[in-house]
């Protein structure tokens, strides 16, 4: 067998494989011996019918699938021998017609397109200038923050009548056109938090309610968004976009937040007992824990959005026209030029990424060990429950570390987190990365670009 490589352009190159009876007449002649033992004809005893009529029979589709074994088996010892790095797996070229006489096989030559993986560069150059945003620790920053604790160590009680700050509890039932409950319709227990409310008009409406009355809304104008439309009525993403009319809300029930007072009592449950003696000190050291936490969350986003900002920044140029066709023979739905030119630059941009934390590696000499696993497993499942109120520790996090590690999935995917922390961490200093402080809202801006 002989392969040939030439190369299309940059990213592409054409393999011809010429195949030759020696590469593949005992593998056939093999199969079809086989076949004959186990043949059975009219006017033959089993296993005695003449070759020439098995051949007849089953010769060009043994063939053919042998041919294709081949092919497989040698081109990937090719591009293994001669270190080539592809994307994806060899096609067939369209351009170029198979040649071989399938009924009186000889020679045959094939061809074959492969995507050659661009070269990766890791001296990004004084032009590689990134942002981290970093949220600033102002008096508007420590003032909600005081007052978040407030709230959060204040007292709830029951309300006869609510004011324009209070949290509705009660049932939200579907209206027909006629303003009648609707047969089948949504029906769910929720609240409605007048405080949160931006539709002025609904807010004053609900001003003033006592248990026991109804009010009819507009489920949009008591909720923010989509997603939270969905949570209060308990229907589904899809449901939310068909919604259309009124609900009646009866109220059941009526909270007041009353803050707890800014004194020694709120301090010692929040930094513990006798930690600070004055108010000047408690602020103190909320600006020291909102330091801290803003730091967190700068960096957190930061790490998010400087993958994207850096695959965009080194301009990766790819095989697309390649990719594109490999993607349309390997998917299991075939896809529409329209969808395939909506996905495809999401799909490019993963792999670009995937070639980059392959190249920081490969100049690394990047592992992940077996302890790393074991330890970043923990933290992950750890976290997972301590969001429901169980935390986990000693035997049972490690019980359940192992058995999390044990399959191949989730141990791919806790290893690709490992992966990503360590190369953007390799990543960053080979880069100019400046702090840029923000309020809160330009903060949360950027951190919604990125979720």
């Amino acid at each position: 067998m002989q392969i040939d490589r030439n190369p299309i352009d940059e990213l592409t190159a054409r393999l011809t494989v010429t195949v030759e009876p020696a590469d593949y007449e005992s593998r056939v002649e093999k199969i079809l011996n086989d076949y004959r033992k186990n043949s059975t004809y009219p006017g033959f005893r089993k296993g005695k019918a003449p070759m020439a009529l098995i051949r007849k029979q089953y010769a060009a589709p043994v063939l053919a699938d042998e041919m294709n074994k081949i092919i497989s088996e040698e081109l990937s010892a090719y591009i293994t021998k001669e270190k080539i790095e592809i994307l994806g797996n060899p096609i067939p070229e369209t351009s170029t017609e198979a040649s071989g006489n399938w009924e009186k096989p000889e020679n045959f030559t094939f061809a074959y397109e492969i995507g050659l993986a661009p070269e990766i560069n890791l001296s990004f150059g004084r032009s590689a200038k990134f942002t981290r945003h970093v949220i600033k620790v102002d008096k508007k920053a420590i003032e909600a923050a005081v007052t978040d604790h407030t709230r959060r160590h204040g007292s709830i009680s029951e309300q006869e009548v609510a004011s324009d700050t209070d949290l509705l509890i009660g049932h939200f039932t579907q209206l027909n056109d006629a303003g009648e409950p609707l047969e089948g319709g949504i029906e769910s227990d929720s609240n409605i938090a007048l405080e949160h409310l931006d539709d002025k008009k609904t807010r004053k409406a609900l001003t003033g309610a006592k248990v026991g009355d109804t009010f009819d809304v507009d489920p949009y104008k008591v909720s923010h968004g989509h997603d939270d439309l969905g949570k209060m009525l308990g229907i589904t993403h899809e449901q939310v976009h068909d919604l259309k009319g009124q609900f009646r809300f009866e109220v059941k029930e009526i909270k007041r937040l009353t803050p707890a007072e800014n004194d020694q009592s709120l301090w010692d449950k929040v930094l513990g007992k006798d930690v600070v003696s004055t108010e000047k000190d408690f602020r103190e050291k909320v600006a020291e824990e909102l330091t801290n936490q803003f730091d967190r969350d700068a960096e957190h986003i930061f790490r998010r959005r400087f993958v994207v900002d850096l695959i965009e920044h080194m301009k990766i140029q790819m095989p697309d026209a390649f990719l594109k066709r490999w993607i349309q023979m390997n998917n299991e739905n075939p896809l529409t030029d329209e969808q395939l030119e909506k996905e495809y630059p999401s799909y490019a941009d993963s792999m670009r990424w995937q070639l980059l934390q392959q190249a920081v590696m490969k100049d690394a000499d990047m592992r992940v060990t077996g302890e790393e696993l074991e330890d970043e497993a923990k933290k992950v499942i750890g976290a997972q429950y301590a969001q429901y109120g169980m935390p986990l520790e000693g035997e049972m996090l490690d019980n359940f570390a192992k058995n999390a590690l044990a399959n191949d999935d989730e141990r791919r995917r806790i290893a690709d987190i490992i992966i990503e922390r360590k190369v953007v961490d390799n990543l960053k200093p080979r880069v100019t990365i400046k702090d840029k402080s923000v309020s809160f809202e330009d903060f949360a801006k950027v951190a919604a670009e990125v979720r």
